[in-house]
């Protein structure tokens, strides 16, 4: 089952995950660092590496989708394809939502503090599960592989 958006042989999908992932994990970090030293720095930086991780949520959901469309209805991944698209756009919502409470020059005060450290840790939940789902469909039902998945004994 070897579709979807793809360059030299390879999909892209896989490829350009890491960047949102990375970017809203430290994002994470930032402010958990801010919160416990005061320093308006990590705000900053979390902020700004929040808005890029959704700048690059955007291809990694158009190259998503591409895969996605791929796989047949009948297929045993679709469910799991559509649990994982779903998990995934709750976490760029949730991490949107994120960005906007924390909008603003100063640093966020009592709920809204509460509110984006609570949203980044949901949303780091979110894409565990998301990337478990991901996961499943590669290495159980071969999405996105150019071979066939190794058979469940590993052998």
């Amino acid at each position: 089952m070897a579709r979807g958006a793809r360059f030299a042989g390879h999909p892209l999908h896989p490829a350009v995950v890491h960047f949102p992932v990375a970017l809203w994990s430290v994002s994470l970090v930032w402010d958990a660092l801010a919160a416990w030293t005061g320093a308006v720095t990590w705000w900053h930086a979390g902020f700004w590496c929040l808005a890029a991780g959704l700048v690059m949520a955007l291809p990694a959901a158009a190259t998503g989708f591409m895969e996605f469309i791929t796989i047949e209805d009948a297929h045993p991944a679709a469910a799991t394809a559509t649990q994982h698209m779903l998990v995934m756009l709750c976490a760029v919502c949730v991490y949107a939502v994120a960005l906007v409470i924390r909008a603003g020059p100063a640093a966020p005060e009592g709920w809204r503090l509460i509110a984006v450290l609570l949203l980044s840790a949901s949303g780091l939940v979110l894409l565990a599960v998301g990337g478990w789902l991901g996961g499943k469909m590669v290495y159980t039902y071969g999405v996105g592989r150019s071979d066939s998945p190794l058979p469940e004994n590993g052998g």
